[in-house]
């Protein structure tokens, strides 16, 4: 465990927010804070063979600022960075919450593996994340690497990793604040020792009346605000006993949401604990960690008429139970002078199924689905770090996973007569995935240095992409158990620039091939029965099916300047350039050539941030996108957009903070999903938000 000095902890419901942004100014350190002790494990930070995949390290100094309060809507400020759609987590069903990285292959489970204390938290069932329940408050620092995990992450890392590390702290903290459409948000903390015990507690919660979704030429009657409400509290039991360091954590969270019209809802409740031993010695240092992760989801879908006027219940997931455990133990230590090495092993299990009602017929559901199945996955990894040569850094890493998909099974039953009308029973299926990564970094002097990386990495098809369909009003998309594992193989090489003045400046080339790549394909667009699958499509539908892609291509270039031009005066501006192509789409040839959907060639950031005097903090940032198509036929397109937001913060003193942000102050129009039948959905315009911070 490390002792550090660092500033009072920030707010759950406000702060973790732009983390991962490189370049922007820490808040002052605090002479008079409390101390803090935070626990630190081999997964956590950023070790010696981390450094030359380019990682992006944020503390929680840097977390304060963001005009946008929730972490994904945040994280957007770093171009690639983004959620399945443009929607945020304010507005979006959960399940398409799933995190992108560099453009590559957005879809709702996401391609990125998100963890808090080394723990997994992308959903058990769906790989999507819950945002409203990630702990922003305690975040003492965030580090995202880019590219495989082939290392000790394994599989979901696809597309990379991010690494949430919490902090313990002593003392109170409290956050209330109100602000458009109803917004209201609190949050509060406190922890205290005794007898060699660290024992917190916190909570949060958060509630807006939303927004409406659809486009206002084509809203209807039927079309309402989309209102969410979300709970979370934690406790977490702490001690040290000579150099080996525990950790126990309980923690619970609720949701609810509206999605844009009456019978459209969504809910999910879940409990989690975890255990965490960590010891550290003078030549080696260990982790030990189990969890365990218990959530259900519910969901209801329905059909609009062409006026708007009027729903139909199409689709009841009144429940969707789900179960995540997992342990992980890894050792680091020093063979030889200049080496490190790090080994491990982890293991992860899911249980999950959907039961629904479904077909909709004179008034009632006629019909129950019961679908699901379990997943285990188990690895073994090490990684190897040379620095014997300063300023040089070679690394090498491994690992094997075995996996295993069982009791996946499709009950459907008629609920009137109990009748069987489906039973499948889908045979079990395992394999074992090699992977590797190399790496080096070089800092040739002072002003310049320079990396290359090369990697490999794969994921699981999640249960809820093999065994659940769904319906968003007409279109439908079905599930796949015959997906298979997804592959990746990629490469970079980047460069890292001081030249002085004040001037930071990174670029980072990057190109990656996926293999299986999951995508939701559309397979009809003309009503009627679907034969193959059993569907059958409503007038002006859709259906599709998820289908993994031969071969997917992804290559492009990231860079970010900044200039700290002056004591109070920081600009900085970051770009991402991503061009994806669906080189092989295997039987459906149409999509041979296309772009990947809901991944957009361009996106940037441009931020300035200013303190005038020393209580004052003024921050001003643009996002912006250019087009994007909604799915891999390319065919409907999403418009480019540019979305301006403000922040202000007042620090009466160390125990006091007043703050107001705005965002999207030009309302401007972002497209974030465009229907078969031509209907758009839109993000929210103008949003405020004003609040204070009290620590004691």
């Amino acid at each position: 465990m490390t002792q550090r000095s660092l500033p009072a902890r920030l707010s759950r419901p406000l702060c973790a927010a732009l983390a991962l942004f490189a370049g922007l100014p820490a808040l002052a350190a605090d002479d008079n804070q409390v101390a803090e002790i935070v626990v630190t494990g081999r997964r956590d930070g950023v070790p010696a063979y981390e450094r030359a995949y380019g990682p992006t390290i944020i503390d929680a100094t840097a977390l304060a600022t963001a005009p946008q309060r929730r972490l994904d809507e945040a994280l957007r400020a770093v171009p690639g960075f983004g959620l399945f759609r443009r929607s945020g987590s304010r507005t979006a069903n959960p399940t398409a919450q799933g995190v992108s990285l560099r453009g590559i292959g957005p879809n709702g489970a996401g391609r990125t593996l998100v963890l808090v204390d080394g723990v997994p938290v992308n959903d058990p069932f769906g790989g999507w994340v819950y945002w409203s329940r990630l702990p922003t408050s305690s975040v003492d620092s965030i580090a995202l690497t880019r590219g495989g995990g082939a290392g000790p992450w394994g599989n979901s890392a696809l597309a990379g990793t991010i690494r949430i590390d919490t902090k313990q702290r002593d003392g109170l903290d409290m956050e209330l604040a109100g602000g458009s459409d109803g917004t209201l948000l609190s949050q509060a903390s406190v922890g205290g020792r005794a007898n060699g015990w660290h024992m917190g507690l916190s909570g949060s919660a958060f509630r807006t009346d939303g927004v409406k979704l659809v486009e206002p030429a084509r809203r209807g009657p039927i079309d309402i605000k989309a209102d969410s409400d979300a709970y979370a509290v934690d406790g977490v039991l702490s001690t040290r006993v000579g150099n080996i360091s525990a950790t126990a954590k309980l923690s619970g969270f609720k949701e609810s949401r509206g999605n844009g019209t009456p019978y459209t809802n969504n809910a999910t409740d879940a409990v989690e604990g975890s255990l965490r031993l960590v010891g550290d010695g003078e030549k080696v240092d260990w982790e030990a960690l189990a969890y365990w992760r218990d959530w259900s989801f519910a969901s209801t879908f329905s059909g609009v008429n062409a006026t708007r006027t009027a729903e139909t219940p199409s689709l009841d997931q009144y429940d969707v139970p789900a179960t995540a455990k997992g342990a992980i133990a890894q050792i680091g230590f020093t063979p030889a002078d200049g080496f490190e090495t790090d080994i491990g092993a982890d293991l992860r299990e899911t249980d999950g199924k959907t039961k629904e009602r479904m077909t909709y017929t004179a008034g009632r559901y006629t019909r129950l689905r019961d679908a699901g199945g379990t997943q285990s996955v188990a690895g073994l990894f090490i990684e190897q770090a040379w620095t014997g040569v300063p300023g040089l850094t070679v690394s090498a890493g491994g690992r094997l996973d075995a996996w295993k998909n069982s009791d996946g099974h499709r009950l459907e039953s008629d609920i009137a007569t109990g009748a069987i009308l489906r039973n499948d029973r889908y045979d079990t299926r395992d394999g074992t995935v090699a992977n590797g990564r190399a790496g080096i970094d070089w800092q040739a002097d002072d002003s310049i240095a320079l990396r290359a990386a090369a990697y490999t990495g794969f994921r699981l098809p999640t249960l809820n992409e093999l065994y659940r369909p769904f319906r968003v009003g007409n279109d439908i998309t079905e599930a796949n158990p015959a997906l298979a594992p997804e592959r990746m193989r990629g490469g970079e090489a980047g460069l890292r620039l001081t030249p002085g003045n004040g001037v930071t400046l990174n670029a980072t080339l990057f190109h990656v091939r996926l293999k299986n790549a999951v995508d939701n394909v559309v397979i009809q667009t003309t009503t009627g029965n679907n034969a193959e699958l059993g569907v059958f499509v409503p007038a002006g539908g859709s259906l599709a099916q998820r289908r993994g892609l031969d071969r997917v291509t992804v290559k492009g270039l990231e860079a970010d300047i900044a200039w700290q031009a002056t004591d109070s005066l920081r600009l900085s501006a970051a770009y991402l350039f991503s061009d994806s192509e669906i080189n092989d789409p295997g039987s459906m040839r149409a999509l041979k050539g296309n772009q990947l959907g809901q991944s957009p060639r361009h996106s940037g950031t441009v931020d300035v941030t200013w303190t005038p005097i020393q209580a004052l903090t003024l921050r001003a940032q643009v996002r912006a996108a250019g087009k994007q198509f909604e799915d891999s036929r390319n065919l409907g397109t999403l418009d480019s957009y540019a979305v301006g937001d403000l922040y202000a913060g007042w620090r009466v003193d160390e125990m006091l903070e007043f703050y107001a942000t705005a965002e999207n102050v030009t309302g401007a129009r972002v497209e974030t999903g465009r229907r078969s039948d031509g209907l758009t959905n839109v993000g929210p315009e103008q949003q405020w938000l004003a609040g204070l911070r009290i620590r004691l």
